[in-house]
């Protein structure tokens, strides 16, 4: 009997799953259920520690409820350990130097995404979004986070 052995790792969820477990987690954050969100997107950093998405949910957790320490120490360290689509990563990296008083380091991180060319049409709004509100909370949202628009003035997702 002649058994092969399938040496990579193999995880039960399914990619629309793990999709799934992500947006609860962005749900979780949002409603201020940090220690919810924050396991949800440990458990996804070990089924996808080569991906930015986990790492970026855990840092949005963690900005909702102002620990920008945290979040800065969580996303610093992800530079070192995904290595493609890093661009996420720098966005929400900036947005907590710039939360935590250091505008001037965010700026440079911004500014440099947006003269890479990597980036999407939205990350590119967002970021711009970012610059512009200069470290103030939007007035009227639930959240630290500048609201991105287009050209309409229509309200944009940010993609993570």
């Amino acid at each position: 009997m002649n058994h092969s052995h399938n040496t990579e790792p193999q995880f039960p969820l399914a990619s629309n799953e793990i999709r799934l477990l992500a947006e609860l987690g962005f749900m979780a954050a949002a409603y201020g259920q940090v220690a919810a969100a924050t396991e949800i997107f440990d458990a996804l950093i070990k089924v996808r520690p080569k991906k930015s998405f986990p790492y970026v949910g855990k840092a949005v957790a963690l900005l909702y409820v102002g620990s920008f320490t945290a979040a800065i120490e969580l996303l610093s360290a992800a530079t070192q350990v995904v290595k493609t689509d890093q661009e996420q990563i720098w966005i929400y990296l900036a947005l907590a130097f710039q939360r935590s008083g250091l505008v001037s380091k965010a700026n440079k991180i911004l500014e440099h995404l947006l003269n890479s060319g990597e980036l999407s049409d939205v990350d590119e709004i967002f970021v711009k979004a970012i610059l512009k509100s200069d470290s103030q909370v939007n007035e009227g949202l639930p959240t630290p986070f500048p609201v991105a628009v287009n050209e309409s003035g229509q309200r944009l997702a940010v993609v993570i």
